[in-house]
């Protein structure tokens, strides 16, 4: 599909509601659903509304699910359990491993708090979570992680783009070098999947819920386990649907159902599934690469705009990002939000770790240059 009949008015305004509504650039938060998943969302609604919540032709875009989240992943489909939010897929991980007292995980302490909680939390279990030590908004590199290793040290788990910076950590590295060390390595995947790509050969695990750049509903979203660490992955939660049960009786002997449903111990979230398939389908439709370059030049407008109107970017300058948080300036940022609200233009506010308030923005590639520019007319300074 041609990116640039999808910018004009009525087939934008068709695939993309929101932009009927004003700007929105508020994609690293709660983003807006496509009119493909909201068309999904309906269909299946109203066939639930007749006694039909389950049927062939659903299971089988169940199924179309997993195979597009894989394309996006560059996994096999029966690699993606269909779970969301994305704290439960970590939170499995977690908790499914069969850790042994004294090992060590390591973690990000500056990251969104669903990659902090449960790596702490194993400290009930004799596990030690060690901190990798950076300052707010620097990037992390393999040299960032290596002084947190030891001979102990059995996962590693950072997000694929952090949530205030935007910055990617430097996977190509860190990567290669923890499967040198036979250290796994756990992603939160929700701050890149369905706009950057997101082919991490040597992660193990991803997790990430279809809210924010996959542009679907809350509460659906993917877990990404290799086949290869299935043996260390035990599922810690059990029932109907990951342990085969022939005519709905509990057996004897557990047997864990194969593929994607390992991780899936109940009825799945079908119509979240349904929107996350659907917008997964059109950004495709689009072209994964397009995507990202468009989403990429447009937050470069946005930040070379910023840098005119004197404004700091939390994390410094780097181009490979996303997500935009500007530093809230001396005078603070006084009405701007309100004027924001005003003019339709959704942003998001934030703190960061030193106590200043970050104005976030994040577009997506139907964002359109002269949005950007309307932003960057109401900034201060300017």
């Amino acid at each position: 599909m041609n990116l640039s009949p999808i910018l004009s008015q009525p087939e934008r305004g068709r695939l993309f509601p929101a932009s009927l509504e004003g700007i929105f650039l508020a994609h690293a938060a709660v983003a807006p659903i496509t009119g493909p998943a909201h068309e999904a969302i309906t269909a299946w609604s109203r066939e639930a509304a007749v006694g039909r919540q389950e049927s062939d032709a659903i299971w089988r875009r169940v199924a179309g699910a997993r195979a597009v989240a894989s394309r996006f992943l560059g996994c096999e489909a029966e690699e993606v359990s269909l779970l969301g939010p994305t704290a439960l897929g970590l939170g499995l991980v977690a908790l499914g491993l069969d850790w042994r007292e004294g090992e060590e995980v390591v973690y990000d302490p500056l990251d969104y708090p669903a990659n902090v909680y449960p790596w702490r939390e194993l400290g009930a279990r004799g596990v030690r979570a060690v901190p990798i030590r950076r300052e707010p908004g620097e990037p992390i590199r393999w040299e960032t992680v290596r002084p947190a290793l030891s001979s102990r040290t059995r996962l590693v788990s950072l997000a694929t783009a952090h949530y205030l910076s935007g910055h990617q950590p430097d996977l190509a590295v860190i990567g290669p070098e923890l499967k040198k060390k036979n250290i796994l390595l756990c992603l939160d995947g929700i701050q890149t999947l369905g706009v950057l790509p997101a082919s991490f050969a040597e992660a193990d695990f991803l997790a990430a819920d279809s809210h924010k750049w996959m542009l679907g509903p809350l509460g659906a979203g993917v877990l990404m386990v290799r086949k290869r660490v299935w043996d260390r992955l035990r599922p810690p939660l059990l029932g109907s649907w990951n342990v085969t049960s022939p005519d709905f009786l509990a057996q004897q002997e557990m047997v864990f159902e194969s593929g994607g449903r390992r991780y899936e111990p109940g009825s799945l979230n079908l119509p979240g599934i349904e929107g996350m398939r659907a917008s997964l389908e059109l950004l495709e439709s689009i072209g994964r690469r397009e995507v990202a370059e468009r989403a990429l030049a447009l937050a470069g407008q946005l930040r070379a705009g910023a840098r005119r109107a004197g404004l700091e970017i939390y994390g410094g300058n780097g181009e490979d990002r996303v997500i935009t948080s500007l530093l809230e300036p001396p005078g603070g940022w006084g009405e701007l939000g309100r004027r924001m609200e005003e003019a339709k233009i959704r942003v998001t506010w934030r703190k960061e770790h030193g106590g200043r308030t970050l104005l976030r923005v994040a577009p997506h590639a139907y964002n359109l240059e002269g949005e950007i520019a309307e932003f960057l007319g109401m900034l201060p300074g300017r």
